[in-house]
């Protein structure tokens, strides 16, 4: 079963998402079937990169408008569920900048299977960390560390590589009507969009498993059911 996950780096329930999910496999029985596939999306292109990203608090009312009552609350909602799930918080330290060379960083992973840890540190160092993810130095650094090649790093930051890839990602997602993430779309008929509890996942994981299995070859797919939580939206701005 082909489970599909829209993400950008920079929403800060992709990282709640991504461990929830995590471990809602760790329940499923039938884990060793599913096959994951990361898929990019990014919120703001236009943000500064290589490393000259800005405050987030400063983006989301300098640059999208937003109040700081509405902020302060939006950072205070994210907090509470990151310490339900035990994960270290600095969002309100966090820098936002462009999410490009990292989801480069991500594609290029995939090529060794190693897509799934590089971006759950990219995720850390934004979300735990406050760390400026489109810094070539941190890319390079956790690129190594999840077990890439300096040089094929740093050649692949260097190129155009897998820019097409990324916009092909962000059409899909607008082509099936997606526009906010974290959104898992499983066998496209079961999805997910937002950061659900791990119970919530385990149970969608098995209704569309249990499709998958009976489903045979002429059924027409319905479109996905959708299941809705808290997610980020294409201006940056994420749920309370």
């Amino acid at each position: 079963m082909k489970i599909e996950v829209w993400t950008d780096i920079m929403c800060p329930y992709c990282h709640i998402g991504k461990i929830h999910y995590e471990k809602a496999l760790r329940r499923f029985d039938h884990a060793n079937e599913v096959t994951l596939e990361w898929k990019a999306y990014q919120l703001n292109p236009d943000l500064p990169d290589k490393g000259k990203g800005i405050p987030v608090k400063q983006y989301l009312t300098e640059m999208a408008g937003y109040s700081e009552e509405n902020v302060d609350n939006m950072i205070a909602g994210i907090k509470r569920l990151a310490d339900e799930a035990g994960i270290p918080f600095a969002l309100p330290n966090a820098i936002a900048a462009n999410t490009r060379d990292a989801h480069r960083l991500i594609k290029l992973a995939a090529e060794k299977k190693l897509d799934s840890v590089v971006l759950g540190k990219l995720s850390k160092a934004y979300f735990e960390e406050a760390k400026d993810y489109s810094d070539w130095k941190l890319l390079v650094s956790i690129g190594k560390e999840a077990g890439l090649e300096e040089g094929e790093i740093r050649r692949m930051l260097d190129s155009n590589d897998y820019l097409y890839e990324i916009k092909q990602d962000m059409q899909e997602a607008a082509n099936l009507g997606f526009d906010t993430v974290p959104t898992f779309l499983m066998d496209r008929r079961q999805a997910i969009i937002g950061s659900e509890p791990v119970d919530l996942f385990v149970k969608v994981l098995n209704k569309a498993y249990s499709d998958w299995k009976n489903r045979t070859e002429k059924d027409a797919s319905p479109g996905p059911e959708v299941t809705r939580g808290k997610s980020c939206d294409a201006d940056g701005m994420c749920e309370i």
